[in-house]
């Protein structure tokens, strides 16, 4: 009678450890949404980068440092 208990707890353990891993993942995957950010584009050098990282010019134009934004915008080629 030994052998069937032994069976029967490591299956008990197993289906536990399983579901705790399932219910683990879904609440670590439901609290980091991934971050969506708006994209703009570099009025001298043309290079897209997040809007939080950029220096806003005058007229809505954006530029990746302060450098590009001293040399003003540009056209592009």
């Amino acid at each position: 009678m030994g052998l069937p208990r032994f069976i029967l707890f490591a299956i008990l353990i197993g289906g536990a450890f399983w579901l705790w891993r399932r219910i683990n993942q879904r609440t670590q995957s439901a609290t980091q949404p991934s971050p969506v950010q708006t994209m703009v584009c570099c009025a001298h050098c043309h290079v897209h980068l997040p809007e939080d990282r950029a220096t806003a010019g005058n007229a809505q134009q954006w530029f990746c440092s302060p450098e590009h934004r001293a040399l003003g915008a540009k056209a592009r080629d």
